[in-house]
């Protein structure tokens, strides 16, 4: 074999080998927003109870995911969670200690993703400390989401029903 076609055989390996890692990788990141109710139903007790929220995964709809398939996401992380209480609910976060959530899907267990202990604000939002090795990626392919809220009351609350705002920030990886 002489050096001209030896030449043109390393080239067309490297050339194959970049194309196989290029197309092994995720392609595409891009931070999207999904935001869910959770509720509860009284009366609340001192100490936690759980706010549930049901959430049905239509990457359509989440807007820079559109025309994205379940089968192409590869992961995604989570940047940050924020609580929102209900206005109406006329409550403030000093009502409670601690804050955790955590996500449960049909084919997948439970999962905590965020703490917030203790909680130290006085208003009605409050910031999730987020777990940095949570990948919820299975929890959007398997098609739908229990979001788990505890809230640890401080005191008992006879409220009928109180609501949380859960909005979550995401970095989502996809071919």
């Amino acid at each position: 074999m002489n050096t001209s076609n030896l030449f043109k055989l390393n080239l067309f390996l490297i050339a194959l080998g970049l194309l196989l890692l290029g197309a092994c990788g995720p392609k595409i990141e891009k931070t999207v927003q999904i935001n869910t109710e959770a509720t509860a139903m009284g009366p609340f007790f001192a100490g936690p109870n759980s706010f549930i929220a049901e959430y049905e995964v239509d990457l359509s709809s989440i807007e820079g995911l559109e025309g994205v398939s379940k089968e192409q996401l590869k992961s995604i992380g989570i940047n940050s969670i924020k609580v929102t209480l209900r206005e109406a609910d006329s409550l403030t976060f000093d009502s409670f200690h601690s804050a955790s959530l955590q996500l449960v899907g049909a084919n997948t267990g439970m999962q905590s993703i965020a703490i917030k202990n203790p909680i130290s604000s006085d208003n009605q939002e409050t910031a999730l400390d987020v777990s940095e090795e949570a990948d919820i990626v299975d929890y959007f392919k398997n098609g739908k989401i229990s979001f788990v809220l505890d809230l640890d009351f401080v005191d008992d609350s006879y409220a009928d029903e109180l609501g949380a705002i859960i909005e979550l920030d995401l970095t989502v990886k996809h071919k």
